[in-house]
């Protein structure tokens, strides 16, 4: 095993341009620390000692790469993340594009959490439905949640949980929608919510995937654009705002602001919160 990852100026532009190039995500010189360690693990897993030959592998094997993207990226997330915001969603949003479709015919629901991690997020969103759509038969919703791990996306759909991941989750919540496990201290998501949650890789950046994505009401990018400079943060919310229907609103983390990437949405008033939206017209 190596003892550590000291990469030259050759090596770590070499790698960090390579990570840029194959998903948009850009660490600054700053991170190069950060990324040596993580390195170190991705090559002692392979049982590789030598840089060059781990990019090698990296540039072939596209599970090697998808390990190295693992460590670099974090995964931490819980259900209920960010209540203020959900609740928006839950109480002034979702009424508002609801009553929109249906004066059309339009009993389609379609919500897409991108950068999903091991699906606390997009089971939310089934679980705030569940409960604010009062003729939830009525409707034909599909919520898709995508990641460019695959490891957390076979976590997710397991959906079997430890205590922290709903440490915000009200306690009727947890006995309507999960079953708990004494012996193992573990929570299992009940089926009624886990079917209405599909799961699948993306890379955002990748144009001609994201291309395929059309006609979501809603898309959830919380916390995943800061990994990315302005030119492939602002390459990804065009794929966003193509991918969204007229009308259709656009979630990111508190820390994060459209305004910022792009004018191309409009800012919808409701109460003392505000939501962005691609123009209905």
């Amino acid at each position: 095993m190596l003892t550590e990852v000291i990469l030259n100026s050759q090596e770590w532009y070499v790698i960090r341009d390579f990570i840029y190039k194959s998903t948009g995500l850009y660490f600054s010189d700053d991170k190069k620390g950060y990324i040596q360690k993580r390195l170190k693990i991705a090559m002692d897993n392979l049982g590789i000692d030598d840089f060059w030959e781990y990019l090698k592998r990296i540039e072939t094997e596209k599970s090697a790469l998808n390990k190295l993207l693992e460590l670099v990226t974090t995964n931490e997330t819980y259900f209920f993340r960010d209540i203020p915001q959900l609740d928006m969603f839950s109480k002034d949003v979702l009424p508002e594009l609801l009553n929109r479709k249906a004066s059309k015919g339009d009993f389609g629901l379609k919500i897409w959490s991108a950068g999903c991690s091991t699906g606390e997020e997009p089971y939310t969103i089934a679980i705030i439905l569940k409960e604010r759509l009062e003729y939830f038969d009525d409707w034909d919703i599909e919520i898709l949640g995508t990641d460019i791990s695959e490891r957390v996306l076979k976590l997710a759909q397991d959906a079997v949980y430890m205590p922290r991941s709903l440490k915000d989750v009200p306690e009727y919540i947890k006995l309507k929608y999960f079953e708990y496990s004494p012996a193992d201290k573990i929570y299992k998501l009940k089926d009624e919510i886990k079917k209405l949650v599909t799961f699948r890789y993306l890379n955002l950046y990748d144009e001609s995937k994201m291309k395929l994505m059309r006609n979501y009401d809603v898309i959830f990018c919380r916390n995943v654009l800061i990994y990315f400079d302005e030119e492939s943060r602002k390459k990804v919310v065009e794929y966003f705002y193509d991918a969204l229907n007229p009308g259709g609103y656009i979630f990111l983390g508190h820390s994060e602001s459209i305004l910022r990437i792009t004018k191309a949405f409009e800012i919808v008033y409701f109460d003392n919160n505000i939501a962005f939206r691609k123009p209905v017209n």
